[in-house]
């Protein structure tokens, strides 16, 4: 393996290191300490302001691993966990740009509602269920993120 394929497969692992570490660092840190030490409204107004970069971060991670894999494939034999680990990243980055751009935004508008709406004692309980609905999707799909990450970690 020359310098290049050194490179490329370092790219790769590092990629898969950054995914699962942010991952791991906001679901099993960040998110805990914060819901400890602050209020209810001062924890989503912190975490609102992190999404953003935690989903760009989770793309750009995906796009790096991306192309790392599929430079590294040109030129040889496909191979099954080659084809794998590209499906595995698209899969990441489709899932991360779905969670940053209609997912997330989706989801704030509806607490923005829902905050409004209970304020003026009126609250929706449609509104609610929808909201939950939402949030238990972006909570799956951050786990679904991390199994990925974990497998192209198991693949390099």
């Amino acid at each position: 393996m020359g310098f290049a394929e050194h490179m490329l497969s370092y790219t790769h692992a590092l990629a898969a290191s950054v995914l699962v570490g942010k991952v791991v660092l906001l679901s099993f840190v960040v998110a805990p300490v914060l819901a400890r030490v602050l209020a209810p409204i001062p924890f989503g107004s912190v975490v609102r302001a992190m999404f953003p970069a935690y989903y760009a971060l989770g793309m750009g991670a995906a796009g790096v691993g991306l192309v790392s894999v599929a430079v590294l494939l040109l030129g040889r034999e496909q191979t099954t966990t080659g084809g794998l680990a590209v499906g595995l990243w698209a899969a990441v980055l489709a899932i991360e740009w779905y969670c940053r751009t209609p997912l997330t935004p989706t989801i704030n508008d509806l607490s923005d509602r829902l905050k409004d709406q209970t304020a003026s004692g009126q609250a929706e309980p449609l509104l609610q269920r929808r909201w939950d609905r939402l949030h238990r999707r972006s909570v799956w799909l951050n786990g679904t993120v991390l199994v990925l990450g974990l497998c192209l970690v198991g693949l390099m």
